[in-house]
């Protein structure tokens, strides 16, 4: 399972279209979730220039006056969807991994700035999760930051505990960030407010998942991918005795 999501702050750039198609070619992404696009229409082109694939498909929720949007786009053959359900704040598709039969959702989420937006977010995607009964991954930007999720000391205490709530109640596990400490830039601000969140279950059925950080480019929020960490150990040495150059 490769699961690529950005918070591009819009895709009205080529060089934004042309930043996901790259992480799309290069790591064989199964599902894409670009979170504040700011758009209320994806037509095939737009899509297309990203993920040029026949067996794409995309669902979106649409920008609110120039601001939000989520567009999910997954490669048919690799993730089979039965269903889809979407409020402003969150997009899921339900449906199996093909590789492996496993049943899960997957929900991409771009919370609002204000704590009771987000605390209504959070009990939405409770009571959704009870409603499919399906293990779930859940990957996005949540507005919101836990202990040491901040480069400054601030932290929004009331918003805080209703998330690590949400966290506690649903059974989830958060990914952690490999080799970073933070998500996203905006001046001298840094902060890990893009996340990956999922079921146990999911956990066990994929433990070689990690979350990995790539390039921002001109975006405040760094690419993420939660999938496998390939690690390149960098050069090794060899050593060659000069007996092997007696023998025929």
């Amino acid at each position: 399972m490769q699961i690529f999501f950005w918070n591009s702050c819009g895709l009205g750039m080529s060089a934004k279209r042309v930043a996901v198609k790259k992480m799309i070619l290069h790591h064989n992404i199964d599902i894409c979730i670009l979170l504040e696009t700011k758009r209320r229409i994806y037509t095939p082109s737009i899509v297309y220039a990203m993920w040029n694939d026949p067996n794409v498909k995309w669902h979106s929720v649409d920008s609110v006056n120039n601001a939000g949007g989520i567009l999910v786009i997954w490669y048919e053959e690799n993730f089979k969807v039965d269903n889809i359900e979407c409020s402003g704040q969150w997009n899921a598709i339900f449906g199996s991994h093909v590789k492996t039969n496993f049943a899960c959702a997957i929900i991409g989420v771009y919370a609002g700035c204000l704590v009771a937006e987000r605390r209504v977010l959070w009990g939405k995607i409770s009571i959704l999760q009870v409603a499919i009964a399906i293990p779930l991954f859940i990957v996005g930007d949540f507005y919101e930051n836990l202990h040491g999720d901040r480069s400054s000391a601030y932290l929004n205490a009331v918003g805080s505990k209703d998330f690590h709530s949400f966290i506690s109640h649903c059974n989830l596990v958060e990914y952690p960030l490999n080799g970073h400490r933070y998500t996203r830039f905006r001046g001298q601000s840094m902060s890990h407010i893009d996340k990956a969140l999922a079921a146990l279950e999911c956990h066990l059925q994929f433990p070689d998942l990690a979350l990995l950080r790539y390039p921002r480019g001109l975006s405040d929020h760094y690419q993420k991918l939660l999938g496998l960490h390939n690690k390149i150990w960098g050069w090794k040495s060899f050593r060659f005795l000069n007996c092997w150059a007696d023998q025929p």
